[in-house]
């Protein structure tokens, strides 16, 4: 009967072991992102205040001790993950699919991650587009197909000269069709 217990032991113990390897397998591939989180009580967000993780008062709030810093340390080497917001201002979001190169799924990923407007993607530094590139799987296609560029020009409402270097960003005309611009990959020249 001892034999039994210390060979169930054993299993358990060796299971115990494949499951801190999973665990440290999957936290690598995933562990690095910052969850939306939601603590009972806490006062609600404006639209336009950066998403973040619960801070000490919460943590104190919940009972637990803070035994960490408040804010993750960047891990030199690392991309930085650019601030988004918590929803769109006033309630409207840009449409985010007149960028070439995002169509509807990019444009719902793009909103999780707190990203509704042109001027916030126009405003992401070579580091942050390197994390959103990464974060997102796309092998530098946010670089070639100028994103920020053509983010800026719709930002800034310059349309003529967006229209002409990008086509109509996905906008249909009263026959239904659409323009790609000079520097689409489906160019009209």
């Amino acid at each position: 009967m001892s034999h039994l217990i210390l060979e169930l032991a054993l299993w358990a113990l060796l299971a115990f072991f494949i499951g801190c390897i999973i665990g440290c397998i999957l936290h690598k591939l995933f562990g690095g992102e910052t969850t939306r989180a939601t603590t009972r009580g806490a006062p609600p967000r404006a639209a336009d205040e950066p998403l973040r993780s619960p801070g000490a008062e919460a943590v104190k709030a919940a009972g637990v001790a803070l035994a960490t810093q408040e804010e993750p340390a960047v891990v030199a080497g690392t991309p930085a993950r650019p601030q988004g917001i918590a929803g769109a201002r006033e309630g409207k979001a840009d449409n985010l699919q007149r960028i070439s190169g995002i169509g509807p799924k990019n444009e719902k990923t793009l909103h999780g991650l707190g990203f509704f407007h042109f001027d916030q993607i126009a405003a992401w530094t070579e580091e942050e587009i390197a994390w959103v590139d990464d974060h997102l799987k796309f092998n530098g296609r946010i670089v070639r197909e100028e994103w920020t560029r053509q983010a800026k020009l719709l930002a800034e409402g310059k349309e003529d000269e967006f229209h002409k270097l990008y086509g109509t960003g996905g906008l249909q005309n009263k026959k239904g069709e659409t323009q790609s611009g000079t520097r689409t990959r489906k160019s009209d020249s």
